[in-house]
């Protein structure tokens, strides 16, 4: 700096008249000794500690501290979502163990009901043989009794879920889907199972019965409805990534559902922050 403001002021003095700069050169002279005693000055006080050059040191050293601090909580938010990802992970297979656990014990519960009934009426279930069909006749004319059998009970079951009796419900649902395991309706009853699930705050049951909704009745009424509630199931469980993924399958699984149907996935969509 000293260097700079005496190669200025030799300029300007190469520019005056000869006359000019032997009148000015002791007044310059002067100017050039008091600016660089000011320079020696404010450097002794850099050096000394100003209180300026402090207050910059240690906003910088707080500037530092902070980005150390941002970057230790970057990483464990990274290790936190990992974490997240792994237990999501062992859910989903915790979730279709479940389902293998709840197919075997609905057939498990199936015969055991008809064992029992085999008890009570004085038979033996391994000694009593089938009854023999007349003719073809008789065996549609049982089959519609069944059928009759499994709505009625279905119906009983809604009943009861739309008077609010959410409990009451939850078990007739329940039986219903054990004791008619193969009746279409059983895609509907796992669905409002779901539904009872959401609503008592279980998302994680409820994703349960709606897997189990699409995965034995893809084609079914409520199918629809059902991947759509999945999606929010797994929103409600913080995983947002899986709701989104499930989403993004949706029109491709599903191309002709309802508009209904396609505006609660679009909500969905928006509740999830999915992309696009």
């Amino acid at each position: 700096m000293r260097s700079l403001i005496s190669v200025l002021l030799l300029f300007w003095l190469v520019s005056l008249t000869p006359a000019q700069a032997a009148e000015s050169r002791k007044e310059l002279g002067l100017r050039l000794d008091a600016l660089t005693q000011r320079l020696m000055v404010l450097e002794e006080r850099m050096l000394t500690g100003d209180p300026a050059a402090i207050r910059l040191g240690q906003r910088i050293d707080d500037l530092e501290a902070q980005l150390r601090n941002q970057v230790g909580e970057n990483e464990r938010l990274r290790f936190e979502n990992s974490r997240q990802r792994n237990d999501i992970d062992a859910l989903r297979r915790e979730l279709d163990l479940l389902n293998q656990d709840m197919s075997a014990a609905r057939k498990d519960a199936a015969t055991a009901r008809r064992a029992v009934g085999t008890y009570i009426t004085g038979g033996d279930g391994a000694m009593i043989a089938p009854p023999q069909i007349a003719d073809e006749t008789h065996a549609d004319a049982d089959a519609d009794q069944v059928m009759s059998g499994a709505e009625a009970r279905f119906g009983e079951a809604r009943q009861l879920l739309e008077n609010g009796f959410f409990d009451q419900a939850y078990a007739s649902l329940d039986g219903f889907v054990i004791d008619f395991p193969k009746d279409k309706l059983a895609g509907e009853a796992l669905f409002w199972l779901g539904e009872i699930e959401m609503v008592r705050g279980n998302p994680s049951d409820a994703a349960q019965q709606y897997l189990a909704s699409l995965k034995d009745f893809r084609k079914g009424k409520r199918a629809p409805d059902a991947m759509v509630k999945l999606a929010a199931a797994f929103s409600r469980m913080g995983d947002k990534a899986e709701a989104c993924r499930t989403l993004k399958l949706f029109p491709k699984e599903y191309p002709k559902a309802s508009e209904a149907v396609r505006t609660k996935a679009d909500i969905e969509h928006r509740r999830a922050g999915c992309a696009g």
